[in-house]
């Protein structure tokens, strides 16, 4: 961990946020600073959370932390009880900016947290809440070398995506890094017609595909998306309908990988080749080596399939209160299968385990059926990931009653108290049985019959 100052705050002079000027956000920082050094040291070894939902006040906490060098815990302050207790599990912030459960603040952490740190919350491969453990070492890393690949100009950014979520909180790190400015804009604002009053050539955009798929489907808004200087894209697989259409309508896309252990994009697409025709995950940047490797451990021949290994400086430090056994101090074994090409470019073709990614959001199909099962309206259920050109999957839950009423009403009440709205399957169907064999395998033929039909 980096041991000197990383934020003075004489740094802040300088207009960097839309919509706030230098000395406002200025005079917000302090306050937030001031509250936060009135803790004891033993206090602020417990760390700073933040939920806040509005934008502008979640980057004046996360600075403030950041120049006392305090760990940082970002939260989604959308989360129900069930993501609550999974984070009272693991940290007890001494300060809470934004919304969260009192009792998350009055319990003792598992494990100390460790000092400077930037807890980013991540699905990982159970689908539930943790935390990747960050330096803001590593996320300067990341960010540097993004702006290698793009060229070395200031980065500047319209964020639409939440600062808890790796794809946001880079945004921020970019643009303050590189002397960019920053915009924030609501998704559903942006879908209106509301863009930010800048040179559109100098902007990045960085959506999920969800976001891309409602944004092609809207003809009003390519002309401005063609005119922007890079739209990255991540968070989960960009079906290849959606990317035709991006690349009819000549959209500057950036196709990447990456994830939160590795501070976001690890390989990017140059929009060049994009534009070509091709489709891949592209190269690994900079700062990143990729390998796909066999089961025992060699590296893969070009072409064939196996599981993929992340080298970078900006990799994690580990999990909050977890420990795995798939990261070393640089290397990553991460639970996704792909290939890579002749011109060394990586394609991803999916993950090792069950875990859906819906619209960026890794879910656990395990939990979400015991959640369903736990209402008593139905006997069985079976809950998959089906692709979707909007969600990249869509989550489907196949379920069995013994009752002979309908129960779509009681159960969708259910669901909305006990799962978060990205955890609730977009499709119910109720079968006399379930599509497994015997042995509980998936029976895929007759599960596509099922859903295609439905």
């Amino acid at each position: 961990m980096e041991a000197t100052p990383r934020l003075k705050l004489s740094e802040l002079n300088r207009d960097w946020i839309d919509g706030i000027s230098a000395s406002s956000f200025y005079r917000r920082v302090s306050r937030r600073i001031d509250k936060i050094a009135a803790c004891s040291a033993e206090e602020l070894k417990r760390g700073v959370l933040i939920a806040e939902i509005d934008p502008i006040k979640f980057s004046a906490a996360f600075m403030a932390a950041l120049h006392l060098e305090v760990p940082i815990i970002l939260a989604n302050p959308h989360w129900r009880k069930r993501e609550w207790q999974a984070v009272g599990d693991q940290v007890s912030p001494a300060v809470v900016y934004g919304q969260c459960p009192r009792q998350l603040t009055e319990g003792q952490a598992k494990e100390c947290m460790r000092p400077y740190s930037i807890l980013i919350p991540t699905g990982g491969s159970s689908g539930t809440v943790k935390f990747a453990v960050h330096s803001w070492s590593s996320l300067v890393t990341a960010s540097q070398g993004l702006a290698q690949f793009l060229g070395k100009e200031s980065l500047h950014a319209c964020c639409m995506l939440p600062l808890y979520h790796v794809s946001g909180i880079m945004q921020l790190v970019r643009t303050w890094t590189t002397g960019g400015r920053l915009f924030f804009i609501s998704f559903k604002a942006f879908l209106c017609g509301e863009r930010p009053d800048f040179d559109s050539h100098t902007l990045c955009l960085s959506l999920v595909p969800t976001q891309l798929h409602r944004l092609v489907q809207d003809p009003s808004a390519h002309d401005y998306l063609s005119r922007v200087r890079a739209i990255f894209v991540g968070g989960a697989a960009v079906q290849a309908k959606l990317a035709e259409q991006a690349y009819v309508s000549r959209l500057p896309i950036v196709l990447s990988y990456g994830m939160t252990e590795t501070a976001g994009m690890v390989t990017a697409l140059p929009i060049a080749d994009f534009l070509s025709g091709q489709l891949s995950s592209g190269q690994p940047l900079p700062h990143a080596t990729i390998k796909v490797i066999t089961e025992n451990g060699r590296t893969c021949s070009v072409g064939s399939i196996g599981r993929i290994e992340v080298q970078t400086q900006a990799l994690f430090l580990g999990y909050q209160n977890c420990n795995s056994s798939n990261y070393d101090t640089t290397t990553f074994l991460t639970d996704d299968q792909g290939f890579v090409d002749m011109q060394g470019k990586l394609h991803v073709l999916g993950r090792i385990d069950r875990i859906i990614n819906s619209g960026a959001e890794k879910i656990d199909p395990k939990e979400v059926e015991s959640v369903l099962l736990g209402s008593n309206l139905i006997k069985e259920v079976l809950v998959v990931g089906w692709p979707d050109a909007e969600w990249g999957e869509r989550l489907v839950a196949i379920y069995t009653s013994s009752k002979q009423v309908q129960i779509d009403a009681e159960l969708e009440s259910w669901m909305r108290n006990n799962l978060a709205a990205y955890k609730r399957p977009k499709l119910m169907l109720r079968v006399d049985q379930l599509p497994l064999t015997e042995n509980g395998k998936i029976l895929h033929r007759e599960l596509k019959k099922l859903i295609i039909h439905a």
